[in-house]
Protein backbone atom coordinates (compact mmCIF):
# COMPACT_ATOMS: atom_id res chain seq x y z
CA UNK A 1 0.00 0.00 0.00
CA UNK A 2 1.31 3.44 -0.88
CA UNK A 3 1.32 6.51 1.32
CA UNK A 4 0.84 4.49 4.50
CA UNK A 5 1.43 6.22 7.81
CA UNK A 6 4.62 5.48 9.70
CA UNK A 7 5.83 6.83 13.02
CA UNK A 8 9.27 7.68 14.34
CA UNK A 9 10.22 7.85 18.00
CA UNK A 10 13.26 10.06 18.38
CA UNK A 11 15.66 11.47 20.91
CA UNK A 12 15.90 15.20 20.27
CA UNK A 13 19.42 16.57 20.82
CA UNK A 14 20.14 19.89 22.47
CA UNK A 15 19.54 23.03 20.37
CA UNK A 16 23.26 23.55 19.64
CA UNK A 17 23.59 20.04 18.21
CA UNK A 18 20.35 20.50 16.27
CA UNK A 19 21.72 23.72 14.81
CA UNK A 20 24.97 22.04 13.76
CA UNK A 21 22.98 19.25 12.07
CA UNK A 22 20.70 21.75 10.33
CA UNK A 23 23.63 23.77 8.96
CA UNK A 24 25.43 20.62 7.81
CA UNK A 25 22.46 19.07 6.03
CA UNK A 26 21.67 22.40 4.34
CA UNK A 27 25.28 22.66 3.15
CA UNK A 28 25.05 19.14 1.69
CA UNK A 29 21.73 19.97 0.03
CA UNK A 30 23.17 23.10 -1.56
CA UNK A 31 26.39 21.38 -2.68
CA UNK A 32 25.21 17.91 -3.66
CA UNK A 33 21.41 18.03 -3.74
CA UNK A 34 21.11 15.64 -0.79
CA UNK A 35 17.72 15.82 0.90
CA UNK A 36 17.39 12.61 2.93
CA UNK A 37 18.94 13.71 6.23
CA UNK A 38 17.37 17.16 5.90
CA UNK A 39 13.94 15.56 5.41
CA UNK A 40 13.81 14.91 9.16
CA UNK A 41 14.09 17.11 12.21
CA UNK A 42 17.55 16.55 13.77
CA UNK A 43 17.29 13.41 15.87
CA UNK A 44 18.67 10.09 17.02
CA UNK A 45 16.25 7.33 16.06
CA UNK A 46 14.97 5.10 18.87
CA UNK A 47 12.49 3.37 16.57
CA UNK A 48 11.79 4.51 13.01
CA UNK A 49 9.31 3.50 10.30
CA UNK A 50 6.92 2.10 12.87
CA UNK A 51 3.61 0.97 11.36
CA UNK A 52 1.08 0.87 14.17
CA UNK A 53 -1.73 -1.61 14.76
CA UNK A 54 -3.37 0.77 17.25
CA UNK A 55 -4.74 4.29 17.11
CA UNK A 56 -2.48 7.28 17.54
CA UNK A 57 -4.05 7.95 20.93
CA UNK A 58 -3.23 4.41 22.06
CA UNK A 59 0.31 4.76 20.74
CA UNK A 60 0.75 7.97 22.74
CA UNK A 61 -0.56 6.24 25.88
CA UNK A 62 1.98 3.46 25.40
CA UNK A 63 4.80 5.95 25.04
CA UNK A 64 3.55 7.92 28.04
CA UNK A 65 4.27 4.82 30.10
CA UNK A 66 7.68 4.32 28.47
CA UNK A 67 8.89 7.85 29.14
CA UNK A 68 7.39 8.23 32.60
CA UNK A 69 10.25 7.97 35.06
CA UNK A 70 12.98 8.73 32.54
CA UNK A 71 15.60 11.08 33.93
CA UNK A 72 18.12 13.21 31.99
CA UNK A 73 21.52 11.67 31.30
CA UNK A 74 24.55 12.73 29.26
CA UNK A 75 24.96 11.74 25.61
CA UNK A 76 28.44 11.95 24.09
CA UNK A 77 29.11 12.92 20.49
CA UNK A 78 32.14 11.05 19.19
CA UNK A 79 32.14 13.14 16.01
CA UNK A 80 31.41 12.45 12.37
CA UNK A 81 31.69 8.80 11.41
CA UNK A 82 31.54 7.12 8.01
CA UNK A 83 29.01 4.29 8.29
CA UNK A 84 29.52 0.87 6.67
CA UNK A 85 27.29 1.78 3.72
CA UNK A 86 29.18 5.00 2.98
CA UNK A 87 26.79 7.43 4.65
CA UNK A 88 27.78 9.81 7.46
CA UNK A 89 26.46 10.57 10.92
CA UNK A 90 27.38 11.89 14.33
CA UNK A 91 28.12 8.85 16.48
CA UNK A 92 26.31 9.35 19.79
CA UNK A 93 26.16 5.74 20.93
CA UNK A 94 29.19 5.52 23.23
CA UNK A 95 30.03 6.43 26.80
CA UNK A 96 32.33 9.27 27.87
CA UNK A 97 35.43 7.14 27.30
CA UNK A 98 34.25 6.13 23.83
CA UNK A 99 34.73 2.50 24.77
CA UNK A 100 31.29 1.05 25.57
CA UNK A 101 27.69 1.76 24.56
CA UNK A 102 26.05 4.56 26.54
CA UNK A 103 24.00 2.48 28.97
CA UNK A 104 21.10 4.90 29.71
CA UNK A 105 20.64 5.70 26.01
CA UNK A 106 20.65 2.07 24.98
CA UNK A 107 18.30 1.16 27.83
CA UNK A 108 15.67 3.71 26.77
CA UNK A 109 15.96 2.51 23.17
CA UNK A 110 15.39 -1.06 24.38
CA UNK A 111 12.35 0.06 26.41
CA UNK A 112 10.83 1.74 23.37
CA UNK A 113 11.43 -1.32 21.21
CA UNK A 114 9.96 -3.69 23.80
CA UNK A 115 6.84 -1.56 24.18
CA UNK A 116 6.23 -1.10 20.44
CA UNK A 117 7.10 -4.55 19.15
CA UNK A 118 3.67 -6.05 20.00
CA UNK A 119 1.97 -3.08 18.29
CA UNK A 120 3.99 -3.14 15.07
CA UNK A 121 2.53 -4.22 11.72
CA UNK A 122 5.31 -5.75 9.59
CA UNK A 123 6.13 -3.89 6.39
CA UNK A 124 8.52 -4.06 3.47
CA UNK A 125 9.75 -0.48 3.43
CA UNK A 126 12.87 0.35 1.45
CA UNK A 127 15.95 0.76 3.67
CA UNK A 128 13.82 0.59 6.82
CA UNK A 129 13.88 -2.51 9.04
CA UNK A 130 10.89 -3.78 10.93
CA UNK A 131 10.93 -3.25 14.70
CA UNK A 132 11.94 -6.85 15.40
CA UNK A 133 14.95 -6.50 13.09
CA UNK A 134 16.13 -3.09 14.25
CA UNK A 135 19.39 -2.99 16.22
CA UNK A 136 19.90 0.33 17.96
CA UNK A 137 23.18 2.21 17.56
CA UNK A 138 22.75 5.85 18.50
CA UNK A 139 23.54 8.26 15.67
CA UNK A 140 22.36 11.54 14.16
CA UNK A 141 22.22 11.46 10.37
CA UNK A 142 24.12 14.00 8.25
CA UNK A 143 24.44 12.42 4.79
CA UNK A 144 22.07 9.55 4.38
CA UNK A 145 20.24 7.49 1.79
CA UNK A 146 21.71 9.17 -1.29
CA UNK A 147 25.10 7.70 -0.40
CA UNK A 148 23.58 4.31 0.40
CA UNK A 149 21.94 4.21 -3.03
CA UNK A 150 25.00 5.57 -4.84
CA UNK A 151 28.22 5.59 -2.78
CA UNK A 152 30.45 7.06 -5.50
CA UNK A 153 30.56 10.46 -3.72
CA UNK A 154 31.20 9.04 -0.27
CA UNK A 155 34.90 9.88 -0.07
CA UNK A 156 34.38 13.36 -1.51
CA UNK A 157 31.53 14.08 0.88
CA UNK A 158 33.64 12.90 3.80
CA UNK A 159 36.34 15.39 2.91
CA UNK A 160 33.75 18.12 2.48
CA UNK A 161 32.26 17.42 5.91
CA UNK A 162 35.69 17.44 7.54
CA UNK A 163 36.35 20.97 6.27
CA UNK A 164 33.00 22.55 7.05
CA UNK A 165 33.40 25.26 9.73
CA UNK A 166 30.64 23.67 11.79
CA UNK A 167 31.03 21.92 15.12
CA UNK A 168 28.59 20.26 17.48
CA UNK A 169 28.98 20.02 21.27
CA UNK A 170 30.93 17.00 22.45
CA UNK A 171 28.07 16.11 24.81
CA UNK A 172 24.53 17.10 25.69
CA UNK A 173 21.85 16.16 28.19
CA UNK A 174 19.20 13.77 26.89
CA UNK A 175 15.99 15.52 27.92
CA UNK A 176 13.53 15.44 25.03
CA UNK A 177 11.84 12.57 23.19
CA UNK A 178 9.44 13.08 20.30
CA UNK A 179 6.86 11.21 18.28
CA UNK A 180 6.54 12.12 14.59
CA UNK A 181 4.12 10.92 11.91
CA UNK A 182 5.26 10.41 8.31
CA UNK A 183 3.59 9.66 4.97
CA UNK A 184 5.38 8.49 1.84
CA UNK A 185 5.61 5.89 -0.90
CA UNK A 186 7.76 3.54 1.17
CA UNK A 187 8.77 1.36 -1.77
CA UNK A 188 10.52 4.18 -3.62
CA UNK A 189 12.92 6.98 -2.64
CA UNK A 190 10.56 8.03 0.14
CA UNK A 191 12.93 10.64 1.54
CA UNK A 192 12.31 12.83 -1.55
CA UNK A 193 8.62 13.38 -0.73
CA UNK A 194 7.79 12.66 2.88
CA UNK A 195 5.38 15.06 4.62
CA UNK A 196 5.56 14.81 8.39
CA UNK A 197 4.10 16.30 11.50
CA UNK A 198 5.17 16.47 15.11
CA UNK A 199 2.74 14.55 17.33
CA UNK A 200 4.02 14.85 20.90
CA UNK A 201 7.16 15.45 22.95
CA UNK A 202 8.14 14.20 26.38
CA UNK A 203 10.60 16.01 28.66
CA UNK A 204 12.65 14.06 31.17
CA UNK A 205 12.64 15.74 34.56
CA UNK A 206 15.20 15.79 37.32
CA UNK A 207 14.02 14.70 40.74
CA UNK A 208 14.27 17.52 43.25
CA UNK A 209 16.71 16.70 46.03
CA UNK A 210 14.87 15.49 49.10
CA UNK A 211 11.46 15.92 47.49
CA UNK A 212 10.66 12.23 47.33
CA UNK A 213 8.82 12.83 44.07
CA UNK A 214 8.98 10.16 41.43
CA UNK A 215 10.77 11.15 38.23
CA UNK A 216 8.38 12.07 35.46
CA UNK A 217 8.17 12.98 31.83
CA UNK A 218 5.87 15.68 30.56
CA UNK A 219 4.60 16.64 27.15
Amino acid sequence: MRNDIRYGIFLRPDPATCWAVTQTTLALKQQYGFVAAAAFAPHATLIGNFQSSVSEAELITTLDRVFAGVRPYPVYNSGIERAPRGNYWYDVNLDAAGAEPNQPLNEIAARVKSALLPLHVPHNDRFAPNVADYTFAGHIGLASFELIVDPRLSVEVGGYLAELPISAPSSFEARWYSLFQFRADWQGPWWENMPWRHVKSWRAEEVSAGSGDAPRATA
